[in-house]
């Protein structure tokens, strides 16, 4: 086993809490990641954007009566990704 097999970049702190809550929900707003993530708004949007850029995320608008909303969700290579990093970690720690 090597640390070579680890995504080094999905495994930061704020990424990786990201992408698990993005895991168990078809999609989540903004607001609902920040609560779910305890990240800060800016934080949040640059972590988001560069799940995007990496093409693991897509980010939507959704017009929610009067207001906008934006969402984010996994996509199927965002899917594959975790759950391949998740299997990796666990296998290295023995389970």
């Amino acid at each position: 086993m090597s640390y070579a097999e680890i995504d080094a970049h999905l495994v930061a702190p704020k990424r990786f809490v990201t992408l698990s809550h993005l895991n168990h929900v078809e999609q989540a707003d903004y607001p609902a990641l920040q609560v779910a993530t305890g990240l800060s708004m800016p934080d949040l949007s640059k972590i988001l954007r560069d799940l995007e850029e990496r093409g693991l995320v897509r980010i939507t608008k959704e017009r929610r009566s009067r207001y906008g909303a934006t969402l984010a969700s996994l996509t199927p290579e965002g899917q594959k990704t975790f759950r391949k990093l998740v299997d990796t970690l666990n296998r290295i720690a023995g389970h």
